[in-house]
């Protein structure tokens, strides 16, 4: 009798040990799954970055062109200066 005993423990603990196992990698699976997709969002939010980035440079050297600046500075009432308005520093 006493080995028919020992023998469901056995069992039983066959039983819990692959419930566990079973458990832990079904719940490593989905933290897969969750970092996966949290990896998507991040390099999604990364590629919009760089395009942002990208197209604020070409507007920065737009605006920075001395042809825009030339338009913008007339536009604001300014010319360019007479020749009795520069001033040279002598050192």
């Amino acid at each position: 009798m006493k080995g028919l005993g020992s023998g469901f423990l056995g069992l039983g603990l066959v039983f819990v040990v692959t419930i566990v196992l079973g458990l832990g990698l079904v719940w490593v699976n989905i933290e897969r799954v969750d970092l996966a997709y949290e990896l998507k969002t991040l390099e999604r939010d990364l590629q919009e970055k760089r395009d942002q980035h990208s197209k604020l440079q070409v507007e920065r050297q737009y605006l920075l062109a001395p042809p825009t600046l030339r338009v913008r500075a007339e536009g604001a009432g300014l010319r360019p200066p007479h020749r009795d308005q520069i001033r040279t520093l002598q050192e």
